[in-house]
């Protein structure tokens, strides 16, 4: 996917977006059904993992050196681990609370507000961008977004 055009890279990471708006709603409702969240997250995780591991076996992906690769890298890497449980277990929670419009607006906000945040200072591997006047007024924009979207209705 490295090759592809800015464009079609936007449209995809669009195309993602709309799939965690779904995923968010689908969760809340099967969290429902199940009983409790928590047994949502486990079958999304389950589900995710089989469906990784056959495109894994289809695409032929060598297996790593596991020991040389969980001791080599830095600790931050492992966040991913947390971060996309913490993100389908609020999902799930969240958004029949906020609803899905609000939740994903939040979670637009916190990402760039954290994704500025790392570009600025360069953190976890990535190049220093430095914080402009105009990706801080886009940021600002977005959480005024949050705000009117969150604001109650007449």
């Amino acid at each position: 996917m490295t090759s592809l055009g800015p464009l079609a890279a936007v449209f995809l990471a669009a195309l993602a977006g709309a799939g965690l708006a779904a995923q968010s709603g689908t969760n809340a409702v099967l969290g429902r059904m199940l009983g409790h969240p928590m047994w949502a997250s486990f079958w999304q995780f389950a589900a995710g993992t089989v469906l990784i591991a056959f495109l894994m076996a289809a695409m032929r992906v060598p297996y790593p050196a596991f020991a040389a690769t969980f001791a080599g890298g830095p600790w931050w890497v492992w966040i991913g681990f947390i971060t996309g449980s913490y993100f389908v277990i609020t999902a799930l929670s969240l958004a029949p609370v906020i609803g899905v419009g609000g939740f994903i607006a939040a979670l637009v906000a916190g990402q760039m507000i954290a994704s500025l945040l790392l570009d600025h200072f360069g953190l976890v591997g990535l190049a220093v961008r430095p914080l402009t006047l105009m990706r801080a007024g886009g940021a600002a924009l977005i959480i005024a977004g949050v705000l009117m979207i969150q604001a109650p209705r007449p």
